[in-house]
């Protein structure tokens, strides 16, 4: 019995010790569940930031040399008249805010235009594929005109009532009256008169005088009175 007691007494204290350490296992942190944790919560925080927005601006477009050209100056209201170089008639354009007219005519033959005014430049279109382009400045206009498959040059300056272009439309004794006359500045005329489309004899009417056609007086209208209707 007496030799027995230290056997007993180390069994005891060695199942003492591993419940002490398994109570210890029981009972301690999961510090290697928490680490990791740690870790990935210090992984996150330190990851690279993202990529900042980036903005792409386009630089203004430089202007090409054409692009920064002034436009050149176009008149607002402005009336040239002047001779059609080869024919011997007279040509007449007048500008209204952006709208322009033209009339060529050499007492026989006669043609009516418009069309537009912009950038120093007229062109104006008509019926049997007449057409006009004359650039405008200095007081004056000059181009081409095409006409009944013929083409001329001409040089119009400036003029002041009561030269310039008229135009009367009417109806005389059930009859359609349309005539044009232009004037120049040296006293020099020209018109056309056409009564149901026909070429009729009617003199041609002092600037700002009544043309009498079969017996019957028609007023001439200046450009501000027609242009908006031709």
């Amino acid at each position: 019995m007496t030799r027995l007691g230290p056997v007993y007494t180390l069994a005891a204290g060695a199942a003492i010790v591993v419940a002490l350490g398994t109570l210890s296992a029981t009972t301690s942190p999961t510090t290697q569940n928490v680490n990791a944790q740690d870790n990935q919560i210090s992984t996150a925080d330190t990851a690279a930031p993202a990529a900042p927005e980036v903005i792409v601006t386009t630089a203004e477009a430089t202007p090409t040399p054409e692009a920064t050209k002034t436009a050149k100056p176009t008149p607002v209201k402005a009336d040239y008249a002047g001779r059609v170089q080869g024919n011997g008639g007279l040509i007449a354009i007048s500008i209204r805010n952006g709208k322009a007219v033209g009339y060529f005519c050499d007492g026989k033959i006669e043609a009516w235009l418009k069309g537009k005014a912009a950038d120093g430049k007229v062109t104006l279109s008509g019926p049997h594929n007449a057409s006009l382009i004359a650039q405008i400045g200095g007081g004056r206009a000059g181009g081409d005109l095409e006409f009944g498959g013929k083409e001329w040059n001409f040089k119009a300056p400036t003029v002041k009532k009561p030269s310039g272009l008229y135009r009367a439309s009417a109806v005389v004794r059930g009859a359609k009256v349309r005539a044009g006359w232009i004037y120049l500045d040296d006293g020099s005329r020209v018109g056309l008169t056409l009564v149901d489309d026909k070429p009729a004899d009617v003199a041609i009417p002092e600037p700002g005088q009544n043309a009498t056609v079969n017996g019957v007086e028609v007023d001439p209208q200046d450009v501000d009175e027609f242009i908006g209707g031709l």
